[in-house]
């Protein structure tokens, strides 16, 4: 039918007996029985039927006139001589509102913003473009979220959500610090006491330390502590003695006239412990090795020296899981005090040479019979490490006395306060 590809047609008129040639009349209508029907008559001749159409209701106004088809409405209107608008509604001097007449070609990720005759397309937070064509913000690769430091950034279509880490509790946008020591969500074994951290926490072999924090007991004196899970009573440093505040848990005792821990001795390289009493007293001469050597934790080392007046210290700052691990190895491992730092445990009566100044764990030269230390600095009066001639240490072996286990030697090879022979009592605690 012809018909329905004619957008005034919403009707026919079909004959139902054909012409001499065989030919159907089929009357096409611009109208409808349902808009008029005070005009349909009845012919015996014809059938009348009505197409289906947008148009019966005809929404165009302004006598206007509607086509049907053309788009999803299913109808256009053809509007009059001054008149305008999707159903010719408004006449030329009426703005047409195109957002909400849904005449614009705004994104969908966009804002349309009606102006007189006209309309401007704005990208929605979270979307950048010209508002015709908007892109996503990725904000957790342009850092425009506001998660925490302690948060995990999510980017989502045209916003971003934050999720706290794990460790941490929260909305993402403000994170805390779970406390799993205090909940007892850790997981340490017996041996051990838990150690709360930012977002995680750690198990630290039983020490001094903790007896500190925990206020167990702030006075100096012997604790028992569980060591390779066995009680061992040693004496704990508690308060600032001269490295610091704090429980500082003892290691090592060395008594330099005596060979027992000489450089080359098999105590800095083995699991043994040594006169386990002596780590039940305090700063006294009684040489000791207890099994804190290889199995404390720490993030701090004092050493104290002892010339039979009050004892001096100095502090590393190192984070390591045990003191063995740094020596057994023979690795040399440096630190950066300076070569005035390490003479305090001296006074005035230390003696260096200039040049060389290796510090730090296993320091020295390379060759046997030269200066050297398991704990200190050895120096030389050449530019080079290779034969050094004087050391401050723990530990220690070589020239000039290789005896000298704790101490000070330093031969009259250039030397900034002559030649020395000081053997010192040595102490090593950790925290």
């Amino acid at each position: 039918m012809m018909c329905f590809m004619d957008p005034d047609c919403v009707s026919i008129n079909l004959e139902k007996r054909p012409d001499v040639n065989g030919n159907y009349k089929c009357e096409l209508n611009n109208a409808t029985h349902e808009g008029r029907v005070h005009e349909l008559r009845s012919n015996t001749n014809f059938s009348y039927h009505a197409v289906e159409s947008a148009c019966v209701g005809n929404p165009c106004k302004n006598n206007g006139t509607c086509q049907s088809g053309f788009n999803e409405e299913g109808f256009r209107c053809l509007c009059p001589a001054g008149f305008k608008g999707k159903n010719c509604e408004a006449d030329f001097n009426t703005d047409i509102d195109e957002c909400v007449e849904g005449l614009h070609n705004c994104s969908i990720d966009a804002f349309c913003n009606n102006t007189n005759g006209s309309y401007n397309c704005t990208c929605k937070p979270g979307f950048v473009g010209n508002g015709r064509d908007c892109e996503d913000i990725n904000e957790c690769v342009t850092h425009l979220h506001n998660c925490s430091q302690n948060a995990i950034c999510h980017n989502t279509k045209g916003s971003h959500t934050c999720t706290c880490k794990p460790g941490f509790t929260g909305n993402g946008h403000k994170c805390e610090d779970i406390d799993e020591c205090a909940e007892g969500s850790y997981n340490c074994s017996l041996n051990a006491f838990c150690d709360n951290t930012e977002g995680s926490y750690n198990c630290d072999s039983w020490r001094c330390k903790h007896e500190y924090h925990q206020q167990m007991t702030l006075e100096s004196g012997v604790v028992t502590l569980l060591l390779d899970s066995n009680p061992v009573p040693v004496f704990c440093h508690m308060g600032d003695f001269g490295c610091g505040d704090g429980g500082w848990t003892p290691v090592m005792k060395i008594d330099g006239s005596k060979s027992t821990f000489v450089y080359n001795s098999s105590h800095w390289s083995d699991y043994t412990e040594y006169n386990l009493p002596g780590g039940e007293t305090g700063f006294d001469r009684q040489e000791t090795k207890l099994s804190t050597y290889w199995n404390t934790p720490f993030s701090q080392i004092c050493l104290g020296m002892d010339i039979g007046q009050q004892p001096k210290f100095i502090v590393i700052n190192k984070q390591s899981e045990s003191l063995y691990s740094l020596i057994a190895d023979g690795q040399y491992r440096p630190t950066s005090l300076g070569r005035d730092h390490w003479k305090t445990l001296l006074g005035s009566e230390a003696s260096l040479q200039y040049n060389c100044n290796q510090e730090g764990f296993n320091a020295g030269g390379h060759e046997e019979r030269y200066s050297k230390a398991r704990i200190g600095i050895a120096s030389n009066n050449e530019n080079h490490c290779s034969s050094c001639n004087s050391r401050i240490g723990f530990g220690t072996g070589g020239r000039p006395d290789d005896s000298n286990s704790c101490g000070n030697e330093a031969e009259n090879y250039s030397t900034d306060n002559g030649e020395n022979h000081i053997k010192a009592m040595g102490y090593i605690m950790v925290q």
